[in-house]
């Protein structure tokens, strides 16, 4: 046998007989010989004149002003490529013109491909590999052999979306009947309330069928949330009568939360950060909570229900001294003493961190190894020395039922971590 290199990079014709997409900057002279346009014509844009019906060839076709502006240019006879180029064209190269869109002298300036590009994050759906993303590197490997730009790859991670079914469990499509219309969702239930059932009803990279159950369960927890700054003070009191039962408060609970949402959004696991934040509501409502809580609560809420939490974020800095009323002026709040301040949006604010020593557990479950298989497991305090933590292993049933009597010939404790012994 021997090695051999196999492309399966076909050829692509790039032509199209529709109106939409970029014209092909090509014209004919009276011979049918084509001709580039030159650079000081370009761009080479779409005429207007154009009516969409079907005529058995493309519609450019039927511009006068595309003939006249031809001739005119480039003389009596001369003809213009009448086919547009495929859609993929455009969309092969738009995320370099993206970032200096308003470059008249290049496609994009060196200094700002360098510091935005390659693409960090490709979210798409899977029926884009073959045609999107294949040309997308087509065309980034040619720029980069042409010396406009350094790198070859133009997305250094790719994700893909899971599709959403109907609800009868098969892919949403008219002639099932069961399509969704996002809109109806937004009028009965409003945005916020889709976009966060829409990122909690599944992994992002895996399809999941539609319930509407789903969609009111996402509408009862954010009006939770608006029922705990509506009524901020009454349930800060109420809880402050029970405070005798509650054994913590929601400290450790915050910056857990903090931490987990913070990781999820980072990994895209959005259903799980939304569960999470389902649970720091239930505690809230649970325990004694203070104005920082509640503020946490809405800075991490904003990402998923940005219009609800600026709302609540705007409600939260425009207190009054009476809590149950708002000020609520057009683009100014009012802090202490009465002096007025500029109000910032929530989404201009820093993003919360947490704290390393509050999210330690008071406890660890540490396994116990014996000749290199786990026999058992202690739930121990951290602070725990390594004497104590030898004791309590060797007091340990599993641990004494497999050493039978014997005493190890060797002890490694790795703090934290595990206990290792060999008999």
């Amino acid at each position: 046998g021997k090695i051999k290199t196999t492309y399966r990079l076909r050829d692509w014709l790039i032509s199209r007989q529709r109106y939409w997409g970029a014209p092909i900057p090509i014209v004919y002279d009276p011979d049918g010989k084509a001709h580039p346009i030159p650079l000081e014509h370009l761009p080479w844009k779409l005429p207007t004149d154009v009516e969409f019906k079907p005529q058995g060839y493309s519609p450019l076709a039927q511009s006068q002003e595309l003939k006249k502006r031809t001739e005119k240019i480039f003389g009596k006879g001369w003809t213009p490529e009448v086919d547009t180029m495929d859609t993929f064209v455009c969309s092969s190269w738009y995320f370099f013109r993206f970032i200096d869109p308003d470059n008249k002298k290049e496609f994009a300036d060196k200094d700002k491909i360098k510091h935005w590009m390659p693409v960090d994050l490709y979210v798409g759906g899977a029926e884009h590999t073959v045609l999107h993303l294949l040309y997308a590197r087509f065309f980034t490997k040619a720029l980069k052999k042409l010396g406009y730009i350094n790198f070859d790859e133009p997305f250094l991670k790719l994700r893909h979306v899971g599709l959403v079914g109907g609800a009868d469990g098969r892919k949403m499509g008219k002639r099932y009947g069961n399509v969704v219309n996002p809109q109806d969702i937004v009028d009965s239930f409003g945005a916020d309330a889709l976009r966060v059932y829409e990122m909690f009803m599944g992994p992002f990279d895996k399809g999941i069928d539609w319930q509407m159950d789903g969609i009111r369960g996402t509408n009862r927890f954010l009006g939770r949330i608006w029922g705990l700054v509506q009524q901020n003070e009454k349930v800060k009191m109420q809880n402050a009568k029970r405070q005798s039962k509650i054994k913590n408060d929601l400290e450790q609970i915050k910056h857990r939360t903090i931490k987990k949402v913070t990781e999820d959004i980072e990994s895209m696991n959005y259903n799980t950060a939304i569960s999470e934040l389902m649970k720091y509501v239930n505690e809230m409502y649970e325990k004694r909570y203070d104005q920082q809580d509640l503020t946490t609560l809405i800075l991490l809420l904003a990402p998923f229900a940005p219009h609800i939490a600026e709302e609540l974020w705007y409600r939260m800095n425009s207190f009054n001294e009476n809590p149950n009323t708002y000020n609520l002026p057009a683009r100014r709040s009012h802090g202490a003493g009465g002096k007025s301040k500029t109000y910032r949006s929530i989404h201009d604010q820093k993003w919360p961190i947490y704290d390393e020593e509050q999210i330690k557990d008071e406890f660890l479950t540490i396994p116990v190894q014996i000749n290199g298989k786990v026999r058992s497991e202690v739930r121990v305090s951290q602070n725990i020395s390594e004497k104590d933590l030898e004791n309590l292993v060797l007091r340990d049933e599993k641990v004494q039922k497999v050493l039978e009597g014997k005493k190890p010939r060797k002890i490694i404790v790795v703090k934290g971590k595990i206990v290792s012994m060999v008999i």
